[in-house]
């Protein structure tokens, strides 16, 4: 494997509704991954990562999370880590730097209510 340099300018906004993510740094066979996730709504669903465990560092804004059915506050600085199987969601206002470990796959999320 080779050093690699990822410029902002090659990065792309992938939108999923009310959450947007980029994918900072994804390289086959490494076991992780980086992205920068932005909440600019509310209809986020409950779910869990069946397969990773995800640290959530809040780069920009200030908003709310639920942990296992408990609302949390959450600012720029914070970090969140979340085993595999937590339940979690976060909500409008946060800009959130996320490192998964294997890395994410959106299709091995379970999500556990409809949207709010």
């Amino acid at each position: 494997m080779e050093p690699k340099i990822i410029r902002a300018e090659d990065l792309k906004e992938n939108d999923h509704g009310h959450t947007k993510t980029t994918t900072v740094l994804e390289i086959e066979g490494l076991k992780f991954s980086i992205a920068k996730v932005r909440k600019i709504g509310n209809d986020i669903k409950l779910g869990y990562d069946s397969e990773s465990d995800v640290a959530y560092y809040v780069l920009e804004g200030e908003g709310e999370c639920i942990i296992n059915g408990k609302k949390y506050h959450l600012k720029k600085g914070d970090c969140v880590f979340y085993p595999r199987r937590t339940k979690y969601k976060h909500l409008k206002g946060l800009t959130l730097l996320a490192i998964a470990c294997p890395p994410f796959d959106r299709n091995k999320r379970i999500y556990v209510e409809k949207n709010v």
